[in-house]
């Protein structure tokens, strides 16, 4: 059933994702994942190499580009295996990292040799299923496929978008222009390759008009509509279960009769609007009831939801666990905007998840969509915001809004955890405890201890301001219990406790294994940690401690197997010996000779 001019109902007359909102909880959660560095947020999370490894063991598999595979995934669902819902009747749901429909999980997996169970939980299995989907398609096409641009319509075929204008702009204005960004090694080999995008190729620009009712989205008008017989006076959050060129290529297909005011692409970077604020979208399929919505504003009860509502729909899934942050500042500017020309008040009681007002069959926006960081941008956007306390002391010694914070973008809040108190701003954040005081952190360094979970995360509550190292050539933050060092070579990493010890022994990054390249991680075999460095390595476990290996020696262990292999951890930090360097190891010993520029193994 549909939610058509005139009609009210009470089931989902859009049929608008399963994931599309829980019936959130009154209390709003105040973790601040507003991300005020966005460009750093964004490239950090295009370059993440996490699933690397497996993009290219199936590109090397079913010939195709890995950076393709990896730009594909980063587009409909950030790296994300998503169980999808729903969104839209008549569309089916997806799932896995790729977005992949039942249908075509079931020929890729077939294609690769696994089970559609396989592909649609396992990782490397959906990867492989969607490889073998690509090439299957680039082979009917008779694709060329040394160069780049040929592989559209593949791409296009599998993304589960009817209209060809929808296919043109996931293709061309999600997938290459994200691969024109830039992914980290992948596209890097990609270009080196010479079978790379080419600069005209990248990101194609269609002509659009600007909207009507917000001057900075795109216009792409909708039939689904009709007239409104009143003001609106919420505002109702959704989200896609798809890209973005899915979503509002669908809310703009006649025969699909459903459609939003609004769609918001998951870099922030492009919002369409698809239907006047002022007429009436089909977006949400339940009549208004009070209970709902902490019994306010009662007088709506009865009324279709969509009389009263605008809709802005976001590109993405309820189940994810994240949201990007330019996604969520842009969408704020968008909400500020609709919220200040037609007097809707900035509240959890009139901006609303769907599956609030429709809880029977709808989640979004989902349990992780950030309310009060959501709201809080809103309000910053319009200029209601306010600083205090050690905060503002802390951020006037910085310049206040014209330093290098900018200006404030929420008031101060309680961190989750209950021990301290902050503020976003533009472009950085000052946290303070009582223990701590307060201190600013921003850039790279703050979307790193955002991406770890800020002061709950292994390192705590910054001790520090953003400081240049001895050397000059890197920045760093000192935390409770670790810090964060970036440098424009080696980017922001976390270093902490017995490892983070050690290193500020050997000398910091002045020492001669250099800046971090890694976060502490978990060894292969479970039973150390790890961080790596520009020259070098730390490595610890409860039985030896921290010690640090590199240069040939570290090469030597390293292609031996490294603490897998048959000398396990180190058990010193390098020496010298007579005629050369040595470490010793649980089971031996690696010696590297001076005279012969060699390292010799000896076994206890």
């Amino acid at each position: 059933m549909k939610n058509k001019p005139g009609i009210v109902v009470l089931a989902a007359s859009l049929a608008l994702t399963q994931a599309c909102g829980t019936n959130e909880p009154r209390e709003e959660s105040e973790t601040p994942s507003v991300a005020v560095d966005v460009k750093g947020t964004e490239v950090s999370a295009r370059e993440d190499a996490s699933f690397d490894g497996l993009f290219r063991e199936a590109g090397q598999e079913f010939a195709v580009p890995p950076a393709l595979l990896k730009s594909l995934a980063f587009v409909q669902t950030r790296y994300q295996m998503v169980a999808g819902a729903e969104e839209f009747e008549g569309r089916p749901a997806v799932h896995g990292m790729m977005a992949l429909s039942d249908a075509l999980l079931a020929e890729g997996a077939k294609l690769a040799g696994v089970t559609a169970e396989q592909a649609r939980t396992d990782a490397r299995a959906h990867v492989r299923a969607a490889a073998a989907l690509l090439s299957h398609r680039a082979d009917a096409l008779q694709l060329d496929r040394t160069r780049a641009e040929n592989w559209a319509p593949a791409v296009g075929a599998v993304s589960g978008i009817e209209s060809e204008e929808g296919r043109r702009g996931f293709v061309h204005g999600e997938v290459f222009r994200v691969a024109r960004l830039g992914l980290g090694t992948l596209s890097a080999e990609w270009t080196a390759s010479g079978q790379g995008l080419a600069e005209q190729e990248l990101g194609r620009n269609e002509q659009a008009l600007a909207a009507p009712d917000y001057a900075a989205a795109v216009w792409r008008p909708s039939p689904n509509f009709n007239a409104r017989p009143m003001a609106p006076r919420m505002v109702v959050i959704h989200t896609c279960e798809s890209s973005y060129a899915g979503c509002w290529s669908w809310l703009t297909n006649s025969t699909s009769e459903v459609s939003a005011h609004y769609v918001v692409r998951e870099d922030g970077g492009e919002i369409s609007q698809l239907v006047r604020d002022g007429s009436r979208a089909w977006h949400i399929g339940a009549t208004y009831q009070c209970s709902n919505n902490s019994n306010m504003e009662c007088a709506l009860n009865g009324k279709s939801s969509n009389d009263f509502t605008i809709g802005i729909e976001h590109g993405g899934y309820a189940a994810q666990t994240t949201w990007p942050a330019a996604q969520i500042d842009a969408s704020a500017r968008l909400l500020c905007d609709m919220t200040r020309d037609h007097g809707i008040p900035r509240d959890r009681y009139h901006v609303v998840g769907h599956g609030q007002l429709q809880p029977y069959n709808r989640t979004d926006p989902g349990a992780n969509w950030p309310w009060a960081d959501y709201l809080n941008r809103a309000n910053a956007h319009c200029g209601t915001c306010s600083v205090g306390g050690a905060i503002l002391e802390r951020y006037n010694s910085l310049g206040g809004a014209g330093g290098v914070l900018g200006g404030c973008v929420t008031s101060e809040l309680t961190t989750p955890d209950g021990r301290g108190r902050y503020n976003h701003f533009q472009n950085g954040s000052i946290y303070w405890t009582q223990a701590t005081g307060a201190w600013a952190v921003h850039g790279l360094i703050r979307v790193k201890w955002e991406q770890l979970g800020w002061e709950r995360s292994v390192l705590g509550y910054p001790i520090t301001n953003e400081m240049t190292t001895p050397d000059t050539v890197g920045r760093y933050n000192h935390f409770e219990q670790g810090s964060i060092y970036w440098t424009p070579e080696t980017g922001a990493h976390e270093v902490h406790h017995l490892i983070r010890e050690k290193w500020a022994a050997l000398g910091w990054e002045k020492s001669p294994l250099g800046y971090p390249t890694t976060d502490e991680m978990t060894t292969p075999d479970t039973v150390g940690r790890y961080n790596h460095f520009q020259t070098g390595s730390i490595y610890w476990t409860p039985a030896t401690g921290a010690h640090e290996v590199r240069g040939l020696i570290r090469d030597k262990w390293a292609a031996l197997g490294w603490e897998r292999s048959t000398l396990g951890y180190p058990v010193s930090d390098e020496y010298a010996v007579t005629g050369g360097r040595e470490s010793e190891f649980q089971k031996g010993f690696l010696t590297w000779s001076s005279s012969t520029n060699s390292v010799s193994v000896r076994m206890k």
